[in-house]
């Protein structure tokens, strides 16, 4: 599950400098380490914050001490202003946007390593009010409830050579039907390992589209190993976990290759993409 740390460092579009704060209560105790973050939106003209904030033994007065600096009002992570300026424009071209005209626009997230009750959330939302700032809180109970809403519905199996005529577009519009799907495009990244990404989805998702194409079944390879995890979790779950989609092939090919797996209604793939996620969605939001 993805932390509250991970959203801190994913959440945000925009180019960003950072710098990390010493901060403390009015008495000059309870010190934690936070991580400021000014973003710069180009296209807005405007600038806000962002911070994260450790699990602390005092973290409230960490952040009421926060809300006081003056470095938050004027948005500059030193004194002497930020320690980057930037230019966006061509070289030889009239019209160029610089960082120096950013607009402080008064929002400030906090983004806290500690699952808070919501008054407390509200509480500090409204020391932020005090000092005319918007502030967003997000804790570890975002990240729980985040991370749970990306976890993927539906696993999908297929052979990479079905990626251009159907298996791209069908992931993208399952997505679109608020249906998140395990897809090797969307969910490996660089220098994970392969097969535990595949494991884990397979185990995590509630459903599996098999897309049984010719070059499905004739894979010896990934997609075999796939059916194979596939067939035991429907085994030992003892309910359907396999929606067959059958593309560019017949009962006999399919009874070949799984007698099982052909005696399953499956969907075809010449209803078309857009209706073809309309009814897999249906059944695997059911």
């Amino acid at each position: 599950m993805a932390t509250i740390r991970d959203y801190y460092n994913t959440d945000f579009n925009t180019m960003m400098i950072h710098a990390d704060w010493s901060v403390s209560d009015k008495a000059g105790s309870n010190t934690a380490t936070i991580r400021a973050r000014v973003h710069q939106d180009w296209i807005g003209n405007a600038k806000y914050w962002s911070f994260y904030i450790p699990d602390t033994p005092d973290y409230l007065s960490n952040i009421v001490a926060l809300f006081k600096l003056d470095l938050l009002e004027r948005c500059t992570l030193t004194p002497k202003g930020d320690p980057a300026y930037f230019e966006v424009g061509f070289a030889d071209y009239s019209e160029r946007v610089n960082s120096g005209t950013f607009v402080f626009t008064k929002r400030v997230y906090i983004y806290i390593d500690k699952y808070l009750d919501p008054t407390i959330r509200s509480e500090i939302t409204q020391h932020g009010l005090e000092r005319g700032y918007y502030v967003v809180v997000r804790d570890a109970e975002f990240a729980a409830k985040k991370s749970e809403m990306e976890k993927p519905l539906a696993f999908i199996s297929h052979d990479s050579k079905d990626k251009d005529q159907i298996v791209r577009e069908l992931a993208r519009e399952l997505t679109l039907h608020m249906c998140p799907v395990w897809y090797d495009e969307y969910s490996l990244r660089v220098g994970e390992s392969l097969r535990e990404s595949i494991e884990m989805g397979l185990k995590e998702a509630k459903k599996c589209v098999l897309i049984l194409s010719p070059n499905f079944l004739k894979n010896e390879g990934w997609a075999k190993a796939e059916f194979d995890s596939i067939y035991v979790r429907e085994v030992l779950d003892l309910k359907g976990v396999i929606l067959p989609v059958w593309h560019n092939v017949n009962v006999k090919q399919v009874y070949e290759y799984s007698p099982r797996l052909a005696g399953k209604v499956g969907l075809s793939s010449s209803i078309g993409v857009k209706e073809l996620a309309r009814k897999l969605a249906q059944e695997i939001k059911a």
